[in-house]
Order: structure tokens, then sequence, then C-alpha cells
């Protein structure tokens, strides 16, 4: 999450600055931008995070700096802060001082010392990282000292990334910096990724500003990812404006280098009949190995150009980013697949993973192109027999893959219309409970109800119950003629931190059969301070199943986790919004389970002695959109001797919109008396 405050503040005793309030305007505007800067307001409701014009102190920025600063720490959010305006460095002194509408030059009373704000901001608990845009005259001066970086609370944890439109002795003119910085933000850079950075911006600024030295200043403290300023409107248009993605620009310009001679390549947003007029050409060079691979790159652009095209046409106005996310998630656990690292749930995006970053066994992307748009149609409420599919198929020279692909699809949904849910919430303070419930739901909806007996009350007991459940459902779902694939079972808290019921299972194991999810038991019958807070958790639901970038977890570490009534208090303070992980084991720690799943419906730690250090989140970032599946995927790939990756050593409860609200159907709608069932003991 990003937070953005501009401030733009007018001084009575210098020249009046004509273009401040359009320029801060501007820069808050593409910094807002939800494509662009993808920063939320740094404020609270209420109070706008553009702070310009006259009569604004110096007392009244700095205090609203800090009000900014908490109130992103509260969010776990990077604070972005920008000001423009004057500033002056007193005498031979080397630090900025922003001026207000009460400030003198030269007088250090009256006006703000920026790097101390900076500093201030940055030590705040909670804030990842503070980056700074600074417009003003001799802005270098905001550069905090070293020994500032690395004291106070955070101890130097916390990133600080500044981009300053001049140098220490030098002034700045009209604002150029931050206008061109708008400019910039907003047309993008074509030699750059996805993410603009200090680095990106810095260099291109420097090209464009003649006169003006900008300087870049990058403290990592301890992110091991830089701050990003803003998303690269090129690289965004490359992939929503052309039909081909990166990695088939990628390697059309490898392939097409090596032929002899070299073929030009055609550029991200090339027409088909250009695409086709360059395989013509390269078709007329002599046969070699780098003609073959040059063609087989193209016939992947073609094949590309031809099912964005057919998906914009075909599904139109439904197309949405969930139906996509849902669909590509449901091919690849198909194909026991785990999502690139890199990949953009777009149409460009996710078809120029299938067609060139596919499974060696696989010589083109065909067959997972197939399957996904098949699956795509489901999902957005097309007809799988509509002609248009099969005319599709036939551009793609791939017709038969296609009609595998629409009964694949049909199998598929006929596979996630049923699931079972078992739970242990009638366990007394914790331990094994002597009897476990379940349920058997048929699209979404209650079907049966039945109760299974642990007579030993342990472990064992319990897992011989959930195979009696899972037999008793097999039974009901072969009557409907349906396959069960999808098993949630809800643990009390003190046996979340021992059992890993994915493992049971006498001859087969549950989570090679079934897709295993955990939730946590106690939210079925909810105290009233659990109940108080159901409409807040499913907000905060809300907040990580939007999150269209990176994981939304705030990781908290076991110096964080050792007094249990600070950690109280900052769950009570809204500190911590998102989902949580944990870096290290809990132990049997019961009591803080139930804290942190009160506050949070998504909750991680790892299941191994070595713990789950910052170096290891990457894995999360790149598959958060694909969770909790993945888990159960990166388990298998263990059990069988496979690389699995860093999530085979995470383990999570994952209460999602639809636990919460079979939580609130479970409470409303009280379950049938048991009767007397073959399966029960």
């Amino acid at each position: 999450m990003r937070h953005v405050l501009v401030v733009a503040p007018q001084c009575a005793s210098m020249e009046r600055l004509t273009r401040l309030e359009e320029a801060a305007a501007d820069l808050f505007a593409v910094l807002s931008d939800v494509s662009v800067g993808a920063c939320r307001p740094g404020l609270p409701p209420g109070s706008s995070a553009l702070v310009t014009g006259d009569g604004l102190t110096s007392a009244e920025i700095t205090a609203t700096v800090h009000t900014a600063a908490a109130y992103a720490a509260e969010h776990g959010a990077v604070l972005v802060l920008a000001f423009l305006g004057h500033g002056f460095v007193p005498g031979q002194a080397a630090t900025l001082h922003f001026m207000g509408a009460d400030s003198v030059e030269d007088v250090r009373h009256g006006s703000v010392n920026v790097s101390e704000l900076l500093t201030r901001a940055l030590d705040h608990p909670g804030i990842p990282g503070v980056l700074g845009i600074i417009d003003t005259c001799h802005a270098a001066g905001a550069l905090p000292a070293a020994q500032d970086l690395t004291a106070g609370t955070r101890l130097g944890q916390s990133r600080l990334s500044l981009l300053m439109g001049s140098s220490l002795s030098q002034a700045a003119v009209d604002l150029a910096f931050s206008r061109g910085l708008t400019t910039l933000l907003r047309r993008g850079l074509l030699t750059a990724g996805r993410k603009l950075t200090l680095a990106d911006l810095g260099h291109a600024l420097r090209r464009e500003l003649v006169g003006q030295n900008i300087t870049a200043f990058d403290y990592a403290g301890a992110a091991s990812e830089p701050l990003w300023i803003a998303r690269n409107a090129s690289a965004r248009m490359a992939l929503l404006g052309g039909l081909t993605g990166p990695l088939a620009h990628e390697e059309l310009t490898e392939s097409l280098g090596r032929v002899d001679p070299p073929v030009p390549v055609p550029t991200p947003g090339a027409s088909l009949q250009s695409v086709l007029q360059c395989r013509k050409d390269v078709l007329g060079r002599a046969p070699s190995e780098e003609r073959d691979r040059a063609v087989r790159a193209l016939d992947g652009a073609i094949i590309a150009i031809h099912t964005v095209t057919f998906i914009r046409g075909w599904i139109g106005g439904k197309l949405t980013t969930e139906a996509m996310r849902h669909a590509l998630h449901t091919m690849l656990a198909a194909d026991r697949r785990v999502p690139g690292a890199s990949v953009s749930i777009t149409d460009v995006g996710i078809i120029d993973e299938l067609a060139f970053n596919h499974p060696e066994s696989e010589t083109d992307g065909l067959r997972s192109i197939a399957r996904f748009v098949a699956l795509l149609g489901q999902a957005c409420g097309m007809s799988l027999d509509d002609p248009a599919l099969e005319d599709w198929g036939q551009r793609i020279e791939a017709p038969a893959l296609v009609n595998d692909a629409r009964r694949h699809a049909a199998t598929r949904t006929d596979g996630q219309r049923m699931g079972l849910v078992v739970s242990l919430h009638a366990s007394l303070a914790g331990e094994w409970p002597e009897t476990l419930d379940a349920w058997l739901l048929m699209d979404g909806a209650l079907l049966e109800h039945e109760q299974f007996t642990n007579g030993s009350a342990d472990r064992r007991g319990a897992e011989d119950a959930v195979e009696r459940a899972v037999l008793w459902a097999d039974e009901h779902a072969r009557t409907l003629k349906l396959p069960l694939k999808r098993l949630d079972i809800a643990i009390p808290s003190s046996l979340l931190l021992e059992w890993r019921p994915e493992e049971a299972g006498a001859a087969l194991l549950l989570g090679v059969r079934f897709d295993v999810r955990l939730h946590w038991s106690n939210r079925l019958n909810p105290d009233a301070v659990l109940r108080s807070i159901e409409g807040t958790l499913a907000e905060r639901w809300e907040t990580i199943s939007e999150c269209g970038d990176g994981a939304p977890v705030d990781w908290l570490a076991h110096e964080e986790l050792a007094d249990p009534q600070t950690l109280r208090s900052q769950l009570r303070n809204g500190r911590y919004a998102r989902g949580i992980g944990l870096t290290q084991h809990p132990g049997t720690d019961a009591r803080l389970m139930e804290t942190l799943l009160a506050y949070t419906p998504v909750l991680l730690w790892p299941h191994t002695a070595g713990g789950f250090p910052k170096e290891r989140h990457g894995c999360l970032e790149a598959s958060w959109w694909a969770m909790p599946g993945v888990l159960t995927r990166a388990y298998r790939n263990r059990w069988r001797g496979e690389e699995a990756g860093d999530l085979a050593d995470l383990r999570a409860v994952w209460d999602d919109q639809d636990w919460l609200r079979f939580c609130r159907h479970f409470r409303s709608t009280p379950p049938p008396a048991p009767t007397a069932d073959e399966g029960t003991a």
C-alpha cells in the first residue's frame, strides 16, 4: 500500500510562484492515479492530501506531515511525500529549510527542517519506506545525515528514497522539475521496466531538464526491493494497446537477431499483417536452427494476436480481472504448475505467459492457451458451444485442442460444484473434540449435515472421523455423479499449530485427493468481541482480495510478538489491517494465534525451524494471486520429491469471503439434529 501527501505552500515574504498550485495538483493527480502512482490519499478521511495555497504556516506543515506519517504507519503503507515551493539553506549549513506562509529566508525559526521531518517520518514503526520528491531551491539539502538514518526506534530498518530537483547550491526554476516529472510519469519510459525507479527517472529528467542538477538518493535500510515511484505507462500501453507482451518481444528480439542476416523486430503494437510479413521474410532465409527458432517465435506472436483479439471480441464487456485470475489458476492447478513470477493479469499478459513460457514437454503453448480461453469464457458466462470458439480454433490451427479444452472446462466446472466442510469447533479448551461436524455443499448451498464421533478424543480418532466424513460425502457425490475435490477444515488455535490435516489419510494423503484449506473454527461460534469486529474483518478481506500488486501481508518477527499487551494494543489501533505473516513458528502459543486471528482473515506461518525470513518472501509476492491453492500444489510437489520452493514451508489460515459467509449462515441456521448413519460411530 502507498500513501501520498503533496505540500505546496505560498510564502508571503517571497516571490509568488504562479504555477505552484497547478504543478502540485497535477503531481498529486498522477501519483494518485491507480494506473500510474497507485497511491491512496495520505491523510485520514475528511482531510485533503493535496495541501497548497496561501496561509499554510510552517507549524501546520510539520503537523500535517506528522499526521500523514502516523496514518501511513497505521496502514503499513509506504509514504510518498512531495514538497513544492520555496526553500533555503541557512548560512554555511547544508540543511534544506522549507518555507511556509510565515517563513523568512535564512531564518530557521518559522521554517521546516526537511531532513529532520523525513527522518521522523521514517522512524515511525509500521512504515516500510518513505519516498520524497523535493522541488525547491537547494533541494539536495533535504538529505538526512547518515547517523540520523541509522538511529531511532527503527534503527535504520526503513527505506528512504529521495528525488530532488536541484543541487545544494542551486536555485530551482519555475517548478520545472515537478512539472517535468509529472509529464514523464504520464508518458512513461520505453527503455524502463514496468515500474519506474529513482534511477530510471533521474536519468530521464537529467536529459530533459537542462540547467538543473537532478539528484537521487536511496538508503536501502533492511528493504530487499527498491521503492518505485510509478507504474511505467509505456510498459502498460505496450501490454494493453498492443496484442503481444514483453516475453514475445524478448523472444522475437533474440531469435530474429540471430537470423542471417538479422530481421527487424515487429513492435509490441504491430499488426497481424506486419508479423505475417516478417514470418514470410524469415522463411526466405536459408534453412537453419536459428531460422526455425525465429519462425516458432513469430508463430507464437501470431497465435497471441489472434487469441487476444478473439477474447476481446467474444467476451467483451464481461471480461474481468477476477475471471482471468480464476481461469488461469484453475488451468495451472490442473497441470500442477506454479504461476510464473512476473505474469501480468491482463489478457495480453496471460497469453504472453502461456505462449512463451510453456513447459518443456509442450512444443508450443497452444494446449494451455486453449484451456485458458475455454475456462475464461466459462467464468464470464459464455457458452462453450458458441461457433465463435470453433472459428478461433481454426484460425490458430488447433481445432482439436480447442474441442479438448471445451470438454476439460466442463469437467473442471463439475469438480468445483461440490465441497466438504469438516469442523472441530466442538473442541473444549482447544483439545481434540469428541465430535466433528461435517457439511456437504453444492454450488455453495448446504446439501447435507452429519456428525462423526471421535471416540478416543485424540488426533488419531479425529483423523479417522475426517476419513469417515469423506466417505460419507463421497457417497452423496457419486449419487449426484459429481466429483468431490474441495475439503475445508476448521480447527481451533492450539490444534492449528500441531496438526497438518492434509497429511492425514490411511491409504492416500487427503492433500493428494483434495484441495485442503484451513480455517479458524472460533468463527463458527464467536464470542462478543469477535462478533463486534466481524464487519471490519470482512472489509479487510476485501482489501486483501483486491490487491493487484505483491502480497498484502504484514510480516511480524519474534521480537514484535514478545509483548502481548503491546501487540494487542497495535491490533486494536488498526496497525495491521491486512494479512499477517509470522517469520517464526509460534511454538505452542495458541493464545498468540487467537489474538492474531481475531483481527485478520489471513494468517501465515512457517512450519520449519529455519523460519521464513525476509529473503524468502518473494515467492509469496509472485504467487499471491494463486493463493491458497498454490500451497497445496507446493505440498504435493514436496511429497513427490519434486522441487517445491519456499511456499511448501508455509501454513495458512484462509478465512475468505466464502468462509465468512458460511460462518454467518451456520450461526443463523442451526444444523439439524444428527441422525443414525452408517458413517458415524
